[in-house]
């Protein structure tokens, strides 16, 4: 489900980045200690993927467009990989067995980066443009838009998941 982020500014983009750790925390481990959680969360939903993978998914993605806003920010003329803004070229390798707390504290850890990036962007700078391995261009400010487009996405796509597995 896409979202209107036309208008989002990068302050609103820091907030929002921000309420990731908590919303994903909510929908993963509602209730602390409870060891059913940890199961549910890696059983393989109704689209191929576990919660907990879709949420590594996300750190894999965010990791990628906050380097592609460090590079546009630091280089005169950046190229930035593809995934930047191809979803299909998000396809990571099969990530190591992670658990609800770690997968967790990458979200943590991953946001908070992400907004402390954002945050320091000078407002002259949001136009910045980079090229886009394959063809096209992105700016700044797209790359910030894509990673709470994200964010948005795989909560949904978390969400779903333990829906679908609760039945």
């Amino acid at each position: 489900m896409t979202i209107d982020l036309s208008k989002l500014s990068p302050n609103d983009a820091v907030a929002a980045l921000r309420s990731y750790p908590r919303r994903f925390r909510s929908a993963l481990s509602p209730i602390t200690g409870d060891e059913r959680i940890e199961e549910m969360a890696q059983q393989i939903g109704p689209d191929g993927e576990s919660a907990v993978d879709q949420t590594a998914h996300l750190v894999r993605t965010w990791t990628v467009l906050r380097e592609a806003l460090r590079q546009i920010q630091v280089n005169d003329t950046p190229v930035v990989h593809g995934a930047v803004i191809d979803p299909a070229q998000r396809d990571w390798e099969a990530p190591v067995r992670e658990t609800v707390a770690s997968v967790l504290d990458q979200v943590d850890d991953e946001a908070a980066a992400f907004a402390d990036a954002v945050a320091a962007v000078a407002s002259g700078e949001w136009n910045r443009t980079a090229s886009v391995a394959g063809g096209g261009t992105v700016t700044a400010l797209e790359v910030v838009r894509e990673a709470v487009q994200v964010g948005h996405d795989q909560l949904t796509a978390v969400e779903k998941t333990l829906a679908a597995l609760r039945r």
